[in-house]
């Protein structure tokens, strides 16, 4: 498909939705049961294709390892290969992905003793044991940086000792990673500035992967976006390691969650939202920030957002792409560093047309606003295959007409 065209259900969403599994919790499981050496310890994982490239990879150890658009495929990746000792992995992506950061990352691998060398066609790693250490991030620009360090901590000489300092964006990813450590018998302790994890084995241990908080998220947009919605989420809990859990709070205002025994349970709130609000601090849960926002604008509110400092480098400039959809609407937007402001209502309600430039929470969060203009088309759809395959399918069972 070159487009879909969104165009709200004729009455409000009454559904029940099968998420995704977790894409960040399957990733990491992977790479710990490839330690391991057993990747079928890794049962329920993500059908998206960050996933499926991560276990294919994985699963075949080619040369050449590509990693499409994942981000968090490579940086694992790059740690991984740095400790396959006796072999040689050339890690690469496409042009946007080998543009994003990850010298902060190769430079610490390098300084635990990783032999890694940058190309024209991407890292070739060699992998070595590794001595470990002491390594130290103040403010890297991705948590990811410290979680690809964890995992391949307990096979390093001396462990890992990690100082992390400054600005600590997405810290629940890394205290997801330390959690999933634990799981596999490797005992790790969270320090003031960082973590220590031990030298050792990784135990084999079965582990199945939950639903996906992060998109959840985007039912949680739809149900306070329409007036009478009902949503069941089966599976979806409070009791996760996922920092975006932090959902129920954030949509609170808008959407009354339950934990039930069957699911997270959503209905629209129609208490009103009175007077202007805090700024609201996402920098641990930077990946609700697009379905936030346009929460906020079809709620017809203001808004400030902090702690968005990494979004500029993520499949695209993500605070740019949202500026710009939200005036399209009619809405006012501006963002200076991390700092994200937005007020107005939608006025434009017409057809529109938003191309989500390969990043695929813009198209995620995008569709729902059809529930408010004549509809929406999204250029190139097949975007949310990195992440939920089946969205385009689980919008047409809740009401929507998708062509």
């Amino acid at each position: 498909m070159t487009s879909v065209t969104v165009r709200r259900p004729a009455a409000p969403v009454r559904a029940t939705v099968q998420l995704p599994r977790s894409k960040s919790v399957s990733n990491r499981a992977l790479i710990m049961a490839s330690l391991i050496g057993d990747l079928d310890l890794v049962k329920e994982l993500s059908d998206g294709d960050d996933t499926r490239v991560m276990y294919e990879l994985l699963r075949d150890r080619p040369h050449t390892m590509d990693c499409g658009a994942g981000g968090t495929t490579l940086r694992f990746l790059l740690a991984w290969a740095a400790v396959q000792e006796g072999e040689e992995h050339l890690i690469t992506g496409i042009p946007r992905l080998m543009e994003r950061p990850h010298d902060d990352l190769v430079l610490a691998l390098k300084t635990l003793g990783a032999d890694i060398e940058r190309t024209s066609k991407g890292f070739l790693v060699k992998g070595c044991k590794m001595k470990g250490g002491a390594v130290h991030f103040d403010s890297p620009i991705s948590s990811q940086y410290l979680s690809a360090l964890v995992l391949i901590a307990p096979k390093l000489e001396q462990g890992l000792d990690l100082k992390w300092t400054g600005t600590r964006l997405s810290e629940p990813f890394v205290r997801m990673t330390l959690k999933m450590l634990d799981h596999f018998g490797v005992r790790a302790s969270l320090t003031m500035d960082g973590a220590q994890v031990p030298p050792g084995a990784y135990q084999a241990v079965p582990y199945i992967v939950p639903p996906d908080w992060s998109s959840a998220a985007f039912w949680f947009q739809q149900v306070a976006l329409d007036p009478g919605a009902e949503v069941v989420l089966p599976g979806l809990t409070m009791d996760t390691l996922q920092g975006d859990r932090e959902a129920v709070r954030l949509w609170s205002p808008w959407v009354v969650a339950e934990d039930t025994e069957e699911g997270m349970h959503l209905t629209h709130s129609t208490d009103p939202v009175e007077g202007a609000r805090d700024p609201v601090d996402l920098k641990h849960v930077p990946d609700l920030f697009q379905p936030l926002a346009f929460t906020v604008a079809g709620r017809g509110e203001m808004a400030a957002f902090t702690g968005l400092d990494n979004l500029v480098v993520k499949e695209t400039d993500r605070l740019k792409a949202v500026a710009e959809a939200l005036a399209a609407f009619g809405c006012t937007a501006g963002h200076r560093g991390g700092t994200f402001i937005q007020g107005g209502t939608i006025v434009n309600k017409g057809a529109h047309t938003f191309d989500p430039n390969i990043d695929h929470r813009m198209a995620l969060s995008l569709a729902p606003m059809s529930l408010l203009v004549e509809s929406v088309t999204i250029k190139g759809p097949a975007v949310v295959n990195k992440s939920y395959p089946n969205y385009w399918k689980d919008l047409r069972e809740a009401g929507y007409s998708v062509e």
